[in-house]
C-alpha cells in the first residue's frame, strides 16, 4: 500500500514539475487570443502581403512593453531569411528585417555614399513612403542607408539597400 502511495506521489510531483517547467520555458511573453484583435492566421496573411512569396517557418507570440505582436520568421523564394513583426491589436506591420549575410571587414562591399546606386534623396523618399514622421538622421553603413524618423508618438528606423533601394529593415517603436 505504501508503495502505491509513493508511486502516486512521485507521479504527481513529476506532473506538476513538468507543468511548471513548461510555464517557465514559455515565459511571460505568451498571451491569450481574447487579449488581441488579430488572429495568428490574419497576422500570417499580413506578413505574406508585406513580403511577397514569403514561406513562413515559425510564428511566436511576443509582448514588449505591453505591445502584443506576432514575430513571424520565414524565407523569401531566393532563400533570404526575413522576420516580420505584426501588431496583434491593430494588424499593423511594426518591423520587417531582411537578414543579410555578415560581411568581413576586407569585403569590397564596404561602400561610401558616392559608390551607391541609390541617392540619399531617393533613400529618404523610400523611408518616408514606409513610415511617418520627419527624418532626424541619415547614415551610410556597409552600403546601406540607415534612416531614423520621428513623429509625435513613434520613432521609426528604416534601412534601405544602397544598391537596390529595397527596404531591408523597418522598425516602429512607441516613444
Amino acid at each position: 500500500m505504501k508503495k502505491k502511495l509513493m508511486i502516486a506521489g512521485i507521479t504527481g510531483v513529476v506532473t506538476l514539475g513538468g507543468a511548471f517547467g513548461v510555464s517557465a520555458v514559455a515565459g511571460d511573453n505568451q498571451w491569450k487570443a481574447e487579449e488581441v484583435k488579430v488572429s495568428q492566421k490574419e497576422a500570417e496573411s499580413i506578413a505574406t502581403d508585406e513580403v511577397k512569396k514569403l514561406t513562413i517557418n515559425k510564428v511566436e507570440k511576443d509582448n514588449d512593453d505591453n505591445q502584443y505582436y506576432y514575430e513571424i520568421d520565414g524565407k523569401t523564394e531566393d532563400g533570404k531569411e526575413v522576420e516580420v513583426d505584426v501588431d496583434a491589436i491593430t494588424g499593423e506591420v511594426i518591423k520587417v528585417d531582411h537578414d543579410e549575410e555578415e560581411k568581413s571587414d576586407d569585403d569590397s562591399d564596404q561602400q561610401t555614399a558616392e559608390n551607391l546606386k541609390v541617392t540619399k534623396e531617393e533613400a529618404e523618399k523610400i523611408a518616408k513612403e514606409k513610415s511617418a514622421g520627419e527624418i532626424v538622421e541619415v547614415e551610410v553603413d556597409d552600403g546601406h542607408y540607415e534612416i531614423e524618423l520621428k513623429d509625435d508618438t513613434h520613432e521609426y528606423g528604416v534601412t534601405v539597400n544602397g544598391q537596390t533601394g529595397e527596404v531591408m529593415e523597418f522598425e516602429k517603436e512607441k516613444e
